[in-house]
């Protein structure tokens, strides 16, 4: 089986003082994360900007990268039971 993830560029219009070198964290995690769940990359790349956002003003940043990752990976996996459980529900 193979897995191809299309990965959109475009300008993310990051917020200010966002973690420095953000770019290719985020370029690399909207490729998985979008393969691994089936979901667009574009909303994967929102949902990551909203995350890097929510952590804009912490002092410590080193970890930044490992939330955002944690965050939308549990908002994903959510999304993708509920899904399931319609799947199933509906006879599917």
């Amino acid at each position: 089986m193979s897995v191809t993830a299309v990965v959109v560029a475009e300008d993310d219009a990051m917020p200010e003082g966002v973690v420095p070198g953000v770019r290719p964290f985020l370029d690399t995690l909207v490729a998985r994360l979008s393969a691994q769940y089936g979901v667009d990359p574009r909303a994967v790349r929102s949902r990551a900007l909203e995350a890097l956002a929510s952590f804009a003003g912490a002092r410590v940043q080193a970890f930044v990268p490992i939330l955002v990752e944690k965050r939308l990976r549990d908002a994903f996996r959510t999304r993708s039971a509920s899904s399931r459980q319609l799947t199933v529900a509906l006879g599917g």
